[in-house]
């Protein structure tokens, strides 16, 4: 092969791959995960990097690798290894999605240019692929869509062009390929197991019709078995979530007549046909195709005077007919006769039409004039390259579109930057409807995006798509931090008509009930939002919704979060440790993107900048201080830091003034260390009463090292003692709860 030839086309592919994510960052990354599925998968990336950060790559790739989903198994470790060269980003995950169509144009071109003999006719099948309407059409799975359906559809056409490359299966070596190539697929998508099944069984009973049957049904058994070394573990692994997913779920379960499409064999073929030309590949790409094929032809059949020297050898393409109609006819079938008729798994039936097309291209092209075909194919590229031009900048949304995504961005930013200066480890989120843009998972997931930080969002509200007991859902606003009311959008589910029929109820009860923040008014839903009475509030107010958006209606769409303010700390002005244990204390500030640092830390103690977390030994008990720092876009803040060192590997502080005033609120702060993380609860005593105060439970997160403020009122003059008892559980010992106590006395004034 010429040297032009590779060059050509890594032009050709790096230009796609700027004009992709140039678009995309423009007009697509910034958006809210839509769709909902996008969720789990770009949850599962960027908890994988945060894995990396914490262990290192080498343990994230493996925790990335076993975490065993039902539907596949790669996307977080692909995710994992360009986070790792570009860093966590939504256009870092989209770009997983080109690079699987990168590989899926190269390994096309080198197929093409293989049983052709001709580059004019593999750079046109790149261009051809470019051109099809789906994976740029930025809708459900598509190349815009971070999930598992563009990236196994490009794996599947990989791996067809392996098996094409194969010879018919004359080569060991390119059987062997093709079977790691289909092994690798399934392991991305495990419903491509199906696929594959179906299509060994076809490709043998070819072979087994051969003269040279025997060695060619031998490399294809070698291939099989490559494919189940590497992906069957897997799917043992998973076969529980597997059989859950697909058959409990999809075709038994609850949900079977929500997913069902009741279209029976001629119903589902037809769909099948209509999604596969007009959705999937495009009627522009397929003109395209049909017409390079039809000139072709002309040309092959024009009287011999007027052609040149032929544009392409004669090879045998009878192998090659054979592969690429087994792997358009297998997931064919599968989702002919699947009741679940779903078009975002449709998209694995592009690499098979496009083959189809390049091999009649192929054989046209056999009688037909060097330059002629060349002519033909230039007409391809160009015209490919055009239809992939207008579908990347077809992706900007509308005015109205780009002004409601800005807007639930902004509503986003409020209730993160809400959550950090509350000092809210895990915020609970009641949403009275189904939406993409506002559930639990989509506060996180926007959260970390816009704000680089993993924030857990916990969802009340809905807990599923059916509809709820009154008293569950007043019990769920109840136990949220912040409410979302939905006064107007699209109902899809039971959930969904439940709460549009108790609107007036559900208002009246949150606005006597909880706080009101603001409203968002968009031209596709209408939302109130309320929060928890008794929210904590930083001096001088915080944030403020109505700011929020207005920020976020600013300014390119694709900027990220605006902070309200320089950097706020929320983490303890306190830290606890002991002499004979690992110093860690974790700087925690409101109005990120933040990054933290500190002035001569302690000899020993090392901070992490980015996380905040300060680590180390110190081998000395006593008290030191330092000053801690934290930036933000908006400014930067110092604070001082206490830190607190004694020998004893369990033991509680307790700061409480000396006198109050009867029936006036007392403060009276805590701090609790185990060195073990076993912190349970503490229990607050008045002794000169003989009377329980209160016991409160540890909070999550808060297992090692505790700081809070108790408050109390007194209602009788006099000294009174109070007891704090830490307590901490022990399931492996002898005692399963274990205490020290510690005590301080108040002179109460009439």
């Amino acid at each position: 092969m010429k040297k032009a030839h590779p060059l050509a086309l890594a032009a050709v592919l790096a230009a796609e791959s700027v004009l992709f994510l140039v678009m995309t960052g423009r007009h697509s990354a910034w958006v809210y995960p839509r769709w909902y599925d996008q969720l789990q998968y770009l949850g599962q990336a960027y908890d994988g990097y945060e894995y990396m950060r914490l262990h290192g790559f080498a343990a994230a790739a493996w925790h990335t690798l076993t975490l065993h989903p039902a539907q596949g198994s790669l996307h977080a470790f692909f995710a994992l290894l360009v986070f790792a060269a570009a860093g966590p980003s939504r256009g870092a995950a989209l770009a997983v999605n080109l690079l699987a169509f990168l590989a899926l144009q190269g390994a096309t071109f080198f197929a093409v240019r293989r049983i052709s003999g001709s580059f004019p006719l593999a750079l046109a099948a790149v261009a051809l692929l470019a051109s099809v309407r789906f994976p740029w059409s930025v809708g459900p799975a598509c190349a815009v869509d971070f999930r598992l359906d563009w990236m196994a559809a490009c794996a599947y056409g990989v791996a067809l062009a392996a098996a094409v490359a194969a010879d018919g299966f004359r080569s060991t070596r390119r059987a062997v390929l093709f079977g790691a190539a289909a092994g690798v697929v399934i392991l991305i998508r495990h419903l491509t197991a199906v696929y594959f099944s179906l299509i060994f069984v076809a490709l043998m009973s070819w072979l087994l019709a051969r003269a040279d049957r025997r060695a060619g049904c031998g490399r294809l058994g070698l291939a099989a078995l490559t494919a189940a070394a590497l992906s069957a573990p897997e799917l043992w692994f998973s076969r529980k979530a597997i059989y859950g997913y697909y058959w409990l779920d999809q075709l038994v379960g609850a949900e079977r007549g929500l997913r069902g499409s009741h279209l029976g064999f001629a119903g589902s073929a037809g769909w099948l046909l209509r999604e596969a030309l007009y959705h999937q590949i495009g009627l522009a790409a397929a003109a395209l195709g049909l017409g390079a094929a039809a000139a072709l032809l002309v040309l092959r059949l024009a009287p011999v005077k007027s052609r040149g020297p032929s544009g392409a050898p004669s090879p045998p393409l009878g192998s090659s007919w054979a592969v690429a109609l087994a792997f358009l006819c297998a997931p064919a079938a599968v989702l002919v006769l699947y009741p679940v008729n779903a078009p975002q798994t449709l998209s694995t039936l592009i690499p098979g039409l496009v083959w189809v097309v390049v091999l009649a291209w192929i054989h046209a092209a056999r009688g037909a004039g060097r330059a002629a075909v060349g002519a033909v194919c230039a007409g391809v590229i160009v015209a490919g390259a055009l239809l992939f031009a207008r579908a990347e900048a077809a992706q900007a949304p509308s005015p109205e579109k780009e002004a409601e995504f800005r807007a639930i961005n902004g509503l986003d930013d409020y209730v993160y930057f809400r959550a950090e200066e509350s000092g809210l480890r895990q915020p609970g989120v009641a949403v009275t409807w189904h939406l993409d843009g506002l559930n639990a998972r989509a506060f996180r997931i926007v959260g970390f995006e816009r704000h680089h930080r993993l924030l857990p969002f916990i969802q009340t509200l809905p807990a599923d798509q059916n509809a709820a007991e009154k008293g569950f859902i007043m019990e769920r606003l109840a136990a949220s931090d912040f409410v979302f009311l939905v006064t107007r959008a699209g109902a899809n589910f039971a959930f969904d008509h439940q709460m549009e029929a108790m609107a007036g109820e559900m208002r009246l009860w949150c606005d006597a009930n909880l706080a009101h923040a603001g409203d968002l008014e968009t031209v596709g839903l209408s939302v109130s939002v309320y929060e928890r009475p008794g929210l904590a509030r930083p001096r001088g107010g915080g944030v403020v919704l109505s700011e929020m958006l207005g920020a976020a209606a600013r300014g390119p769409a694709s900027s990220g979060a605006v902070p309200p303010g320089a950097p706020l700390f929320v983490s303890p002005a306190r830290a606890l440790g002991c002499s004979g244990a690992e110093f860690r204390y974790d700087m925690a500030a409101a109005y990120s993107p933040v990054r933290y640092g500190a002035d001569a830390l302690p000899a020993g103690l090392h901070l992490n900048p980015e996380t905040g977390e300060i680590r180390g030994l110190l081998p000395r008990a006593g008290d030191r201080s330092v000053w801690i720092a934290a930036a933000n876009p908006a400014g930067r803040t110092r604070a001082k830091l206490a830190i607190h060192i004694e020998d004893a590997r369990m033991y509680s502080v307790l700061d409480a003034p000396a006198a109050c005033a009867a029936g006036a609120q007392v403060e009276i702060g805590y701090g609790a260390f185990d060195a073990d993380g076993r912190l349970d609860f503490v229990d607050f005593t008045d002794l000169t009463e003989g009377k329980a105060l209160a016991r409160v439970p540890a909070p999550e997160g808060a297992k090692r090292s505790w700081e809070g403020v108790f408050r109390v009122a007194f209602s009788r003059p006099g000294a009174h003692s109070i007891l704090l008892r830490t307590v901490c559980f022990e399931p492996s010992g002898k005692e399963r709860y274990v205490f020290v106590d510690r005590v301080c006395e108040i002179s109460v004034a009439p």
